[in-house]
């Protein structure tokens, strides 16, 4: 029980770190695609490994998530776990599809992992969305902030789902993410795991 939260937990603040350091990345990198994919192929011990992390921090929250759902039998967990196992699909896309392949398949490989992670966060903050609507462990007003912040977010991946808007304009929204995160890192040290049948 207390390694499943530290997982859950350690994960979703971790990953804060590691989006924003990213983000500083991609900042670097070239805006041409050819170009973008060159300057990742030239870096890739860098981008490589930056992903394989990320990779082990998302699986690290999976565990904790289906940890969650077994021990609540709550579909609100069962929804975060599935999202969350969906998200781990985008990174063989990224680690197996960028490095030393022509452009035509590595632009194919990023549009497979774009789709993958939106449509993963779709289901992700669906679970966060339905868990923090009746959530008994946070103070009322964290509570509200949750339940208010996975509700944009599930708006806003559902939009860019939808290609209503792209993805680029989406992450407007990325420091939204980061507090969800940080609740999400706090709920895990909060929360109680007596089995429930509701949400």
């Amino acid at each position: 029980m207390k390694l499943a939260r530290l997982f859950w937990s350690l994960g979703s603040i971790l990953i804060n770190g590691i989006i924003g350091i990213y983000i500083y990345m991609m900042s670097q990198a070239p805006q041409g695609k050819e170009e973008r994919y060159q300057y990742i192929n030239e870096h890739w011990d860098v981008f490589g490994s930056h992903w394989k992390v990320e990779l082990l921090l998302m699986t690290l929250i999976a565990v904790g998530a289906l940890y969650f759902a077994f021990r609540t039998q709550k579909i609100s967990w069962t929804i975060v776990s599935v999202g969350q196992l969906i998200l781990l699909l985008t990174y063989p896309f990224m680690l197996g599809g960028y490095r030393n392949t022509p452009i035509e398949l590595a632009v194919m490989a990023n549009e497979m992992a774009t789709v993958v992670f939106i449509f993963g966060n779709v289901i992700f903050f669906t679970g966060l969305f339905l868990l923090y609507m009746k959530d008994v462990h946070l103070k009322r007003w964290l509570r509200i902030v949750a339940f208010s912040l996975s509700g944009i977010m599930l708006v806003v991946f559902l939009i860019v789902f939808a290609e209503v808007i792209t993805w680029g304009q989406a992450l407007a929204i990325a420091p939204l993410a980061n507090i969800m995160y940080l609740i999400n890192a706090y709920y895990g040290f909060k929360m109680t795991l007596e089995p429930q049948e509701n949400s």
